[in-house]
């Protein structure tokens, strides 16, 4: 009888072990994503404004490379809205015939100006 006893306590023992472990990958592998925090980035509407600030950049990118660059398409964009609004844009970017990726962001303040905060090509 103790033998049967105990074996059935480690046998729940280890089933409610499993459960735990199966609850936590099932939580750790969750493909939606993450609430954006407070202040943070997050996800944005491929739309006019995303569109403009990501002209803008091209444009502002070729003036300071002088060569010729053409946005293609906006793979993914993203904002965070400041004194202003940044834009963190994933743009793809025709260069001298050929396509290349590049993540910059992008700030227009208040009064719609836009600056380049940053470029970096991929």
């Amino acid at each position: 009888m103790r033998a049967y006893c105990w074996s059935a306590k480690m046998i729940l023992s280890v089933i409610l072990a499993l459960s735990i472990c199966a609850r936590t990958f099932a939580i750790a592998d969750n493909d939606t994503p993450a609430k954006s925090l407070p202040g943070g980035y997050a996800p944005a509407e491929v739309g006019k404004d995303a569109k403009a600030a990501a002209e803008f950049a091209v444009h502002e990118q070729a003036k300071r490379d002088a060569i010729p660059l053409t946005l293609a398409t906006i793979a993914k964009a993203e904002k965070q809205i400041v004194a202003g609004t940044n834009y963190r844009l994933l743009l793809i970017v025709e260069r001298s015939g050929s396509q290349r990726k590049a993540k910059v962001v992008v700030f227009r303040d208040l009064n719609s100006h836009y600056s380049l905060t940053s470029w970096e090509w991929l």
